[in-house]
């Protein structure tokens, strides 16, 4: 964002909710906010501008907020395909005598697994936490939707690792979305195909297991691989995120709203179904980097 629509968004956001600010020794933090996610939204997004009026950097190093399991700094870049990515980062650094924005398109903090839908208009608890200026305690404001949209971009929450290679089919390519036959397995490679094939460059499903509403499935493309988790609404399956050898670890599963009890299940199962196809396969699996949230509305907006 260049620093005239920088400008405008800080205009419309004065006219459009109450910017807050907190004050800590040299750095004024204003307005955290947090766009309102939808309700079933496994991920979100929360911003803040911080200015340092002092004479010595300080850094950003982490984030609490109350509702969410976890909360890790991001940075969102495109590359020259224009697929934009989106990598975990250790700290922002904060320049003496600068503005830094954590905004749409940059720099911002990641929300994974909200306990509870945010409501537009309330306060969320979290606290900044600085190298120099520690822990500052502040509100996020739920503001109206809109910002980023973390269902259909890429997230590399691996040791700031980016991802590379996958975004072009996070999207999808148009395809319609197919007809559920009930049949999970049969209705899951549909989905992934729907989604992901292309004529020139095939996707092979495969093991897909299913426990309960959530399913995991590997698959490979083109000579990469990875895996996708898997979720049961309403209105059928949807693919939640896809992910390499993170997606087998049972606290990914429990952030994503599985207990305890289903995750271990789960993992057990597509463990040995895994086993069964051998090493080679298994490697193609973990090869993809990162995490790449796509989520029901990615599915029906991809194009």
């Amino acid at each position: 964002m260049n620093k005239l629509l920088a400008i405008l968004a800080a205009c419309l956001l004065a006219s459009g909710a109450q910017a807050h600010s907190t004050t800590a020794g040299d750095l004024k933090i204003i307005h955290p906010y947090i766009p309102q996610p939808s309700a079933s939204a496994k991920a979100a997004a929360a911003y803040v501008e911080i200015t340092n009026s002092g004479s010595e950097a300080d850094r950003l190093i982490g984030v609490e907020v109350s509702v969410a399991q976890s909360a890790m700094l991001h940075q969102s870049t495109v590359n020259a395909d224009g697929v934009a990515s989106m990598a975990h980062v250790d700290f922002i650094d904060l320049p003496p005598g600068a503005t830094t924005m954590l905004e749409p398109g940059g720099y911002h903090v990641m929300l994974m697994a909200p306990d509870r839908p945010l409501i537009e208009g309330e306060m969320v608890p979290g606290a900044l936490i600085f190298e120099k200026a520690g822990r500052v305690e502040v509100e996020f404001a739920v503001d109206p939707p809109g910002g980023m949209d973390h269902s259909t971009m890429d997230h590399s929450a691996d040791e700031g690792a980016a991802v590379e290679g996958h975004g072009a089919h996070a999207h999808g390519h148009g395809a319609a979305a197919p007809v559920m036959t009930g049949d999970a397995v049969t209705d899951i490679e549909a989905l992934l195909k729907a989604q992901f094939d292309l004529a020139d460059n095939p996707l092979t499903v495969a093991p897909i297991t299913v426990q309960g509403d959530v399913a995991l499935a590997g698959w490979s493309q083109g000579g990469a691989g990875g895996r996708a988790f898997l979720r049961k609404d309403a209105e059928g399956w949807f693919v939640e995120l896809c992910a390499g050898s993170a997606l087998l670890m049972p606290e990914t599963l429990i952030s994503l709203g599985v207990s305890a009890e289903d995750a271990s299940a789960a993992l057990a199962a597509h463990g040995a179904a895994e086993a069964a196809l051998g090493a080679e396969q298994i490697a193609l699996f973990d090869s993809f980097d990162g995490m790449m949230m796509i989520g029901r509305d990615g599915h029906q907006h991809g194009g």
